[in-house]
């Protein structure tokens, strides 16, 4: 059974515990993914423009027969959108296709800038790289600000914001972040950061709670130890690092289209002491997501010469890969 449990904002709203996640779940698939998880009980789904399926989400909330003003539905704004006269453009396509007149929260996506434009992917023409632009994070989030002046927005926040850009985005805002979304799971569990977030009332989220295939590499959800302590449990893998995530104090979003899956997911309960230790002991500081193809050390990890040698190694790639 579902603990229901929920976190509070620094705005005062309540944010269910554990969200639904539509990344890398196709148009046709995450349409009846979302419906089901809002049948079996989620009332909290993450969505990103980026994940261009929002048309199909926004179907399946309203093919779920579940309230609007039940939901709790988070957008996210994406790097070519970081002009500030973009923001609000950016926030209005993905209110049209979700179907709804405002979002619970609204994310920038990555503390970097794509050049603006249509494609979601700007790539230099010769070479293949990324085209990025100097758009200042303060300056975006300065409009990203003014829309909840609007009612578009009743919350703001960041997501992959490392303590140094942070830092850097809080000497600058008027309104403090009220989330940053992050990947975390027992292999990175990112502890300095979440005493940062925790100090300044930044609520953590949890993208890949289970880890994820980008890398080829075995997930978080594979590891025997989790799948040890899941037997003893009498629970499911994913069900036990879902559980995890909710006690060590984040919110985790969770993604599947499968419906046995789903159902599990959501089913978090309170694990106990030995549980917890043992899966704290799998921290390997390892990241599944670094798009350092992108040409940027967006966590301050990969070295700045080395990401653009992997930039400029890629280009060729990219020009058949990052199309849209």
């Amino acid at each position: 059974m579902a603990s229901q449990r929920s976190f509070t904002l620094n705005t005062g709203a309540k944010i269910p515990a554990v969200g639904f996640g539509t990344w890398q779940a196709a148009p046709h698939e995450v349409e009846r993914a979302v419906e089901t998880a809002l049948r079996c009980g989620y009332r909290h789904i993450d969505c990103a423009s980026i994940y261009r399926n929002e048309t199909e989400v926004g179907a399946g909330i309203k093919n779920s027969g579940v309230k609007r003003e039940e939901i709790f539905i988070t957008s996210k704004l994406w790097n070519t959108h970081h002009d500030p006269k973009d923001v609000e453009s950016a926030l209005d396509k993905s209110l049209k296709d979700l179907g709804t007149s405002y979002v619970d929260l609204y994310l920038m996506h990555w503390p970097l800038s794509f050049k603006s434009g249509p494609k979601f992917f700007p790539l230099d023409p010769q070479t293949g790289v990324f085209q990025l632009s100097d758009t200042p994070l303060a300056d975006t989030y300065a409009a990203m600000e003014k829309l909840l002046e609007t009612g578009k927005a009743k919350a703001i926040g960041v997501s992959n914001f490392n303590i140094r850009h942070l830092t850097e985005l809080l000497a600058k805002c008027t309104i403090p972040p009220a989330v940053n979304q992050i990947e975390k799971h027992p292999y990175l569990q990112q502890k300095d950061l979440a005493e940062f977030c925790k100090s300044k009332n930044i609520l953590l989220e949890a993208y890949s709670p289970l880890g994820n295939n980008q890398t080829g590499e075995p997930r978080t959800v594979d590891d025997s130890k989790v799948h040890e302590v899941a037997k003893k449990l009498g629970q499911d893998p994913g069900q036990v690092l879902v559980s995890w995530g909710v006690q060590t104090g984040h919110v985790v979003l969770p993604k599947s289209v499968t419906e046995s899956r789903i159902k599990s997911n959501f089913n978090d309960e309170i694990l106990p002491e030995w549980a917890m230790r043992e899966l704290n002991s799998l921290e390997r500081h390892k990241r599944f997501n670094f798009p350092a193809r992108w040409g940027f050390d967006i966590f301050d990890e990969g070295g700045v010469e080395t990401v653009k040698k992997i930039a400029q190694e890629a280009g060729e790639e990219n020009k058949t890969k990052f199309i849209v």
